[in-house]
């Protein structure tokens, strides 16, 4: 590891999310190891800004923290596009970038994950417990394993192929301990290696979090934990313990109902919300943002009654993506294609799943959601050939999207697997999963030129924009388990680090 990129220098929040000031921060400074831990109110104050950093973090417009990791993961599938010449991720697109490990998207992409990795790192190293410690210091220092444990579970699920295809084969490395200037740089840990760090991190989470009650979203709490490891046994292939986390981690937060579905995904009051970013406009600024990439819902329109849209609403749903929805699935009409010569987006599919909070443009970040974690059950019951199981989980959800029961009658145990995958790509749209998925089950995304046309404002007969990358950069068709797939150790630790 350069030591350079992870040393902990950012604003330490005023602040704890306990409080209404949430959002106040302290002028940003470099705060000394004594000062930041030597109180209950500091060490609050420190998670918040660890939480902060991951999730805001920009080293440019089109690197909004964490979210861009999620876009990135969106458009290197099938049902997401970046529109051509947009800003953003038209390199993500044809997988040029992140592969190029020379591009700043590469290295921004491994310092990020790694810098949030020594702030947890130094918050496990200093917060001192014991049997006799109060709860609320317990459960501070759990926050620092369950967030160590998020950021290790993200790396080695994108920096090297799926647990199922090789566990033995090298990954990334651990860090455990704080860096210091003579810290020695790390040798790539396996796949096995990395995932055993992930569970015990999760599961000290698990142990330390017990009776933890946040007052925001944002705070990584017990039903965040299982949440995490439902994701981590999934991609394991451990489907027992998958289903049974998954079903622990929905607990109290029923699945939205199509009236909130069609409200936007902007603030983490939505009861089916288990994690999420809240922010303010000032958080949420122009193009360094998640939702001004996503959001093609237009806020207003001008004197000539042309659309007008907020941020640079680069990535848009594939038309053969919206063509897997039903007419009567309440989702369904949240599609609609931009007819106006004169609007940002024109022929392309607005899809309003996302909204920024106009005016004021404060819109929150969804993390996780019961959907989700549903979504997983069903997955493990079906591969454990409880095909009853998974299609009863898969009818509770399609009744919040005003959609008919399937028949049991229909299913095997082949079926029940192909309809919740599939119902994974309609449901998770644009909150990161896909890459995850396509990895982990060893397969390519199908991507298809579109073919439909309509008729514009103007009279004219135009087609739909689709698809216009339909190969990797080498000119091969895409296919699973490609080097394209897997983001890159940056060239700069590569020349910096003798032990990778």
């Amino acid at each position: 590891m350069k030591l350079k990129y992870i040393t902990i220098i950012f604003p330490l929040l005023a602040l704890s999310s306990c409080r209404d000031s949430f959002f106040e921060t302290a002028p940003a400074t470099q705060i000394t190891t004594p000062e930041v831990f030597s109180s209950e109110n500091n060490i609050d104050a420190f998670i918040n800004g660890s939480i902060r950093f991951l999730m805001e973090n920009s080293t440019s417009q089109d690197n909004p923290g964490l979210p861009t990791i999620f876009l990135t993961h969106e458009v290197m599938g099938e049902d997401a596009i970046a529109r051509d010449g947009r800003y953003g991720f038209r390199d993500s697109y044809p997988y040029k970038d992140p592969f190029d490990n020379t591009t700043r998207r590469a290295l921004f992409f491994w310092t990020l994950q790694y810098k949030s990795i020594d702030h947890a790192n130094n918050l496990i190293a200093n917060v001192k417990i014991d049997d006799n410690s109060k709860e609320s210091l317990k459960h501070l220092k759990g926050q620092a394993y369950a967030l160590r444990g998020l950021n290790y579970l993200n790396l080695v699920r994108q920096y090297q192929f799926t647990y199922a295809k090789d566990p033995n084969v090298k990954a990334i490395p651990i860090y455990t301990e704080p860096t210091t200037p003579t810290t020695v740089p790390k040798p790539l840990a396996t796949v096995k290696e990395v995932y055993e760090q992930v569970i015990s991190d999760l599961k000290e989470a698990e142990k330390l979090l017990a009776g933890f009650n946040r007052k925001v979203k944002n705070r990584l709490d017990l039903n965040v934990v299982y949440g995490l490891l439902a994701r981590t046994y999934l991609t394991q292939e451990n489907w027992a313990q998958a289903r049974d986390y998954a079903a622990k981690a929905r607990v109290g937060y029923p699945i939205m109902t199509a009236e909130q579905y069609k409200e936007g995904f902007n603030d983490v009051s939505n009861p089916e919300w288990i994690w999420g970013h809240p922010q303010t406009a000032t958080q949420n600024l122009g193009g360094a943002s998640f939702l001004a990439y996503i959001e093609t819902t237009p806020y207003a329109t001008d004197a000539k009654g042309v659309n007008l849209y907020f941020g640079y609403n680069s990535i848009i749903p594939d038309p053969n993506f919206i063509s897997l929805f039903t007419a009567a699935d309440v989702r369904k009409s949240l599609f609609e294609i931009a007819k106006q010569p004169a609007e940002a987006i024109y022929r392309s599919y607005r899809y309003r799943k996302f909204r920024n909070k106009h005016p004021n443009r404060d819109g929150h970040i969804v993390l996780m959601r019961s959907s989700e974690q549903l979504l997983i059950e069903a997955e493990s019951r079906a591969r454990l050939d409880d095909v009853k199981g998974a299609i009863d989980l898969l009818n509770e959800l399609r009744r919040k999207r005003t959609l008919q029961d399937l028949d049991v009658a229909n299913f095997d145990k082949a079926k029940a697997v192909q309809e919740v995958l599939l119902e994974r790509r309609k449901e998770l749209w644009g909150e990161g999963f896909r890459l995850y998925d396509i990895l982990r089950t060893q397969t390519a995304p199908v991507r298809r030129e579109a073919n439909e046309t309509f008729v514009d404002d103007a009279g004219k007969t135009v087609a739909v924009m689709g698809h216009y990358i339909l190969k990797f950069p080498d000119g091969s068709n895409l296919s699973p388990n490609s080097k394209y797939f897997l983001f890159p150790i940056p060239l700069n630790e590569l020349n910096n680090n003798p032990n990778l």
